[in-house]
């Protein structure tokens, strides 16, 4: 069994069972997988780095994740994916097969560069793109497959890939969501793997991401786009740190729970604030603001999180779920998709119910920070019209709601979550 042992409970370590315990607590939706420790070392980077030493982080960062020299790092997954369909050239109109869930400004990208994005339903199960649909969405001008793993589930590429060889398509693999330490780097045979460390991801440098390019060509010629970004500046990321170093302190339950209070008692969408305050890119175009080269002292603060990587917090995260997953299989009305995904770490616990904005309230009102429809994942529309959008995908996003199980959440804290949730279902049915 993989250990726990050693976890770093976030924010305040041990004292977090008491922030726990304090009966205006609520349990937040999520907690940044970083130390204080780590937030000093960007700052101590944001000294210390120059602009000289980036190629030197550059290949420190690449070797790390793939010795083979195979890779990339740059600013986000929207950036590498951006400069991918940059270099490949498509032609006008040619269509990319999607997972049905994924990040909308994916989608954007896709049609920026004037391609077609091709949505295929997923398994309620696995979370795995169904693929004996795979065939009905090829056509003459399909060009290449995006695989989003999402919710911190991963699945065989094997079908995949199988599919993309047969009819000569380019297969690009999203793990933003499934990074869980280095057991998993991407699938060798893809040509494209994406991994990200943007602020809410397992290890958070607070941005950056690595891309790993099968074709040396197509990655030379990423890597030549990428040189000539500007680069985000030193002050631009110090302030970063500590903007999420105070919000970091804010989710221990005690303090997180007089913030909502507050909240609510001047009448203030809560979702919206936090929403708007962990947005990676904001505040101007999209194509503009993520074409830049990440800072040097994110580049240092990234080699950090690679090379000290907090399996225990993972396993502990993943032994949570696990927990609440087997409470929640007798709950009437309430479905967890992916209970079946050949791998699953849960870097979010989604689940169906009936009456998501109704339990939403109700478990806000017991204390836990249950929400609906806050993340950036949503369902692909088909481009054939409504009648022929993706089933799963669409009832999934359209019914669920995240529960907040983190790993400093404490087993009767587990405990009460799940009675909560079970009165909530039989009210919302009322």
């Amino acid at each position: 069994m993989a250990t726990t042992d050693g976890a770093h409970l976030k924010p305040f370590g041990a004292l977090e069972q008491y922030s726990s315990a304090c009966p205006w607590a609520i349990f937040p939706r999520k907690k940044l997988d970083v130390t204080y420790a780590d937030v000093l070392a960007g700052v101590r980077s944001c000294l210390t780095l120059s602009e000289e030493q980036r190629a030197e982080y550059e290949d420190l960062i690449t070797r790390r994740w793939d010795p083979t020299g195979a890779s990339m790092v740059c600013l986000s997954i929207r950036t590498g994916f951006d400069l991918l369909l940059q270099t490949l050239k498509l032609p006008k109109g040619s269509e990319v097969i999607c997972s049905a869930i994924t990040i909308p400004d994916m989608i954007y990208l896709i049609r920026y560069h004037e391609l077609v994005p091709v949505p295929v339903d997923i398994d309620m199960d696995t979370l795995a793109i169904k693929k004996d649909l795979l065939q009905g969405a090829l056509t003459k001008n399909t060009r290449a497959i995006l695989i989003a793993h999402v919710f911190g589930s991963r699945y065989s590429m094997d079908p995949i890939v199988q599919f993309a060889e047969e009819n000569n398509l380019l297969v690009i693999e999203d793990c933003a969501q499934a990074f869980a330490g280095h057991e998993y780097h991407g699938d060798e045979r893809v040509d494209v793997s994406m991994f990200s460390f943007g602020t809410i991801k397992t290890a958070t440098a607070f941005g950056g991401a690595l891309i790993r390019v099968r074709n040396g060509t197509i990655l030379e010629e990423m890597k030549r786009r990428e040189s000539r970004y500007q680069s985000r500046s030193t002050g631009f990321f110090l302030k970063r740190l500590l903007k999420y170093g105070v919000l970091h302190g804010l989710s221990t339950p005690a303090i997180y729970g007089i913030s909502l209070h507050a909240c609510w008692a001047v009448g203030a969408d809560h979702d919206k604030i936090i929403t708007s305050a962990i947005r990676g890119f904001s505040g101007g175009e999209l194509v503009s603001l993520l074409r830049n080269r990440p800072s040097m002292p994110l580049l240092g603060l990234l080699h950090r999180r690679l090379t000290m990587v907090d399996d225990p917090y993972i396993n502990l995260r993943r032994l949570k779920s696990n927990q609440l997953m087997q409470a929640l299989k007798t709950t009437p009305n309430a479905k967890v998709p992916g209970t079946k995904a050949e791998h699953h770490y849960y870097w979010l616990f989604p689940v169906i119910v009936p009456s998501p904005k109704t339990v939403v309230k109700l478990m806000n009102e017991q204390g836990f920070d249950v929400t609906s429809g806050a993340t950036q994942l949503a369902f692909i529309p088909s481009p054939h019209g409504e009648e022929s959008d993706p089933e799963t995908a669409k009832y999934i996003m359209q019914n669920l709601v995240y529960l907040p199980v983190t790993p400093e959440m404490p087993d009767w804290a587990l405990k009460k979550m799940v009675r909560c949730l079970q009165d909530a279902l039989l009210k919302s049915n009322l």
